[in-house]
């Protein structure tokens, strides 16, 4: 999972960290040099400074994080990172070079060379025909220009209802879940609470199949209900972590839930690259 702030994208900074040191193990596995613990814990910091100034739109600041972590490990996403801050600006010519940078760069993945030859494209288009992007004209103003500006091309203060909307989901899920097993739990509870049940002096009540019956169901109830209770809580997790870092206006190019049962319940997961 490789980290790169796309246009229009907020940078997802609690998953950023992790990007850059994956892509620092992918390097080595290659056969290149990967930088040492203490390096790799500078980078992660770097980034995540970096991540953290360009979500807040202070793409100067950014981009000085960046290039400190390039001169660490030369990561071909730092250069998109880059050219991606100096879009931002207006500055169409460094950000052309830093694409460019990067296009040719050893090691950049195909998805990203074909989002850097896009942006290429109309940065060239824009920059032949003489023309300003929003972008220029509020990089113009001067680097402290208020967020609010920002709102302009539709992307900065507007409300953003996907965190509430994951977390009633995850509430409404988390529920169904809680429900079902509390069903199966009761099943399991006809069979186990009956009279006799364990006790060979006393008559039990129900057949071997009734008995049978209400087991197989209780379990069936109980396994729907474990998914239901992880996706549930995947769910609210994220909404929550959408709610704290103001993201979620775009969703993530491929995320997945993964739930799986297990001999001590389910097991749920999420994942996702940006």
């Amino acid at each position: 999972m490789r980290y790169r702030p796309h246009a229009g994208r907020a940078i997802p900074v609690f998953l950023f960290a992790l990007g850059v040191t994956l892509s620092s193990a992918a390097r080595a596995a290659e056969g290149g040099s990967a930088p040492d613990a203490a390096a790799s814990a500078r980078i992660a910091e770097l980034n995540e400074t970096g991540a953290r100034a360009y979500a807040e739109r202070n793409y100067r600041t950014a981009i000085e994080k960046f290039v400190e972590a390039y001169a660490i490990d030369h990561d071909p996403n730092l250069l998109f990172n880059i050219a991606r801050c100096y879009e931002k600006l207006g500055d169409l010519g460094a950000a052309i070079e830093k694409y460019e940078a990067f296009v040719a760069a050893p090691g950049a993945d195909t998805e990203g060379r074909i989002k850097a030859k896009e942006s290429l494209t109309e940065l060239e288009h824009l920059r032949e025909q003489g023309g300003v992007t929003p972008r220029e004209e509020r990089a113009t103003g001067g680097e402290s220009a208020p967020p609010a500006a920002e709102a302009s091309d539709g992307s900065g203060s507007t409300f953003n209802v996907w965190p509430w909307v994951t977390l009633g989901a995850g509430v409404v899920v988390t529920g169904v879940g809680a429900t079902f097993y509390a069903l199966g739990a009761s099943d399991h509870a006809q069979v186990t609470d009956a009279a006799g049940y364990n006790d060979p002096s006393v008559v039990y009540p129900m057949t071997r199949a009734e008995a049978q019956g209400y087991v197989d169901s209780g379990n069936t109830k109980k396994l729907v209900g474990g998914i239901g209770l992880g996706l549930g809580g995947a769910l609210i997790a994220t909404g929550v972590v959408l709610l704290v870092t103001g993201k979620g206006a775009e969703p993530a190019q491929t995320a997945s839930f993964t739930l799986a049962p297990s001999t001590e319940g389910v097991v749920a997961g999420y994942s996702g690259r940006f």
